[in-house]
């Protein structure tokens, strides 16, 4: 009996060695889990904030541009050359620096946009500002917009309603690039 006795004390002994080590390996995976998620949620932080800063950047770049609808587009054009046809005939000083056309060819009568950059924001904005209501644009059915990024466009999208609404009650509203605002005040969107 005894020796059956110091037996079972044995594997016990034997167990709870197993068990001690099982719980500090858990308490040391614990450790390790939590420190991984630690990691990980610097690593969000930090992704955030390069997607932010990569958002900003490309909105900065963009600020320099703006896209003319309607030129005709024909083969072997020289997208350049009729811009800077249009550009003389809407008085505009020399100013654009590169040029193309967006996207690919399809099979359709509606012309591909062209983008144009400019030499400097002073000229983009000037110019921006004096075709707003330049006869010779409406004529021939050219027209300039912004060029906004993806998150741009969509944000404001999001912001068109109430903007809309604002508009609509006879206050003062309207767009920064992505940012909306109603009588000098911050539209600001839900999280």
């Amino acid at each position: 009996m005894e020796k059956l006795i110091n037996n079972n004390a044995m594997k016990i002994e034997g167990l709870k060695k197993t068990v001690d080590f099982v719980c500090s390996e858990v308490q040391e995976l614990k450790k390790n889990m939590s420190d991984a998620e630690k990691c990980i949620d610097e690593e969000k932080r930090c992704r955030s904030m390069l997607e932010n800063r990569i958002w900003e950047l490309e909105g900065y770049h963009r600020h320099w541009n703006l896209k003319l609808h309607g030129i005709s587009e024909k083969d072997g054009q020289d997208v350049r050359t009729a811009v800077i046809a249009a550009e003389e005939k809407i008085k505009l000083p020399d100013v654009i620096d590169t040029v193309h056309r967006l996207g690919s060819k399809v099979n359709t009568d509606k012309p591909r946009p062209v983008i144009l950059q400019f030499t400097n924001r002073v000229h983009r904005d000037a110019i921006w500002k004096a075709v707003r209501n330049n006869s010779y644009l409406r004529e021939n059915k050219l027209r300039f917009t912004e060029d906004f990024c993806e998150e741009d466009r969509e944000r404001r999208k999001k912001l068109w309603p109430a903007v809309k609404s604002a508009r609509d009650a006879g206050k003062k509203a309207y767009f920064v690039r992505a940012r909306a605002f109603v009588e000098s005040k911050e539209i600001v969107l839900p999280p």
